[in-house]
């Protein structure tokens, strides 16, 4: 029979390389497994309240030892006040500043409404399609996802965006502890449908007053523009009318003016050919009288010698010499 190999002497030892390694290798043990949190907490109550064998809970990590981690149970989940507190106001910001006020009251209302009715389809129903939504889903996309703010409050919700297929996807894990913010998250969009639905409706009656004002307002505009024009139709013929009557008076006035000159050409031409013919006149009457003058001076004169010799040789009337 064969003793066994005792071991070497020394070898009861402990090795503070290998010491340090297991303490390691123990602490990032540890970090992997966590304390279980509500989110870990199946909603099914045979889930969460089933227990396994010892080995049937092991680590996710291949390179430490099997651990088991156990399950609270269902009942154990109680929200506190502060918690829910908290869970309101972070929904309320989430809609008013993330939703309502970067977006109009329309698009808001479209947004909640679609928001409500997915997480009461999660609530209704226990049908997984209802918690896994494509992003390419025509209604997400324009109602939710192309809304500011849409898709902040479908995380706060509970999805998470996956890969499935290649395909973009938001997934909802239905736990204890979602949904209850889910429950908080839908209260706080319902309770806020009817005031935005009332500021919808006032919105429309704005825009449509708006609309009533604006198409008066042109009217207006429009009939102002019209009497405008008709004022300044009424000016220009005015003013063309007084226009052509000044320039008629200024033309009668210089036709007038040049008739008046022409006149008066005339009459001096006329008066100059009047002196002219009273000047001839004149003269010839005053030539005629200067010869009946001259004839009658002559007469009177005593003819002298020559002229009474001549008049003798002629046989003339003449003196004769004792007569």
């Amino acid at each position: 029979m064969v003793s066994p190999i005792s071991p070497p002497a020394g070898s009861n030892r402990s090795d503070p390389r290998t010491e340090a390694r297991a303490a390691a290798l123990a602490a990032a043990e540890a970090r992997l497994r966590p304390p279980p949190s509500y989110d870990a907490i199946a909603v099914d109550p045979e889930s969460s309240t089933s227990t396994s064998s010892p080995g049937a809970s092991q680590s996710s990590n291949p390179l430490f030892g099997g651990g088991r981690t156990s399950a609270l149970p269902v009942d154990n989940y109680k929200p506190t006040e502060k918690e829910d507190r908290e869970l309101r106001v972070k929904f309320g910001r989430l809609l008013d500043r993330g939703i309502v006020r970067d977006n109009g009251y329309k698009q808001s209302l479209e947004a909640v409404e679609t928001l409500i009715k997915i997480a009461t389809n999660i609530q209704n129903s226990d049908d997984p399609k209802y918690r896994t939504l494509k992003a390419s889903n025509t209604l997400l996309k324009n109602k939710v996802l192309a809304v500011k703010g849409g898709q902040d409050y479908l995380i706060a919700l509970g999805f998470r965006t996956q890969a499935i297929d290649f395909t973009h996807h938001f997934v909802f894990q239905k736990t204890l502890k979602k949904m209850h913010e889910l429950e908080i998250g839908v209260t706080t969009l319902k309770d806020h449908v009817e005031a935005l639905q009332k500021r919808v409706e006032n919105s429309s009656k704005s825009a449509i007053a708006h609309a009533q004002e604006e198409a008066a307002r042109k009217a207006n505009a429009l009939r102002e523009i019209e009497a405008d024009r008709d004022l300044v139709k009424t000016r220009v013929e005015r003013e063309r009318i007084v226009r052509e009557a000044r320039e008629k008076a200024e033309r009668e006035k210089v036709e007038r003016e040049a008739q008046v000159e022409a006149e008066n050409v005339v009459q001096a031409v006329e008066d100059d050919r009047i002196d002219m013919l009273e000047a001839v006149t004149r003269d010839e009457d005053n030539g005629d009288n200067g010869e009946e003058e001259e004839e009658e001076d002559e007469d009177d004169e005593l003819p002298s010698y020559r002229e009474d010799r001549d008049s003798r040789r002629w046989g003339g009337p003449g003196r004769r010499l004792g007569a």
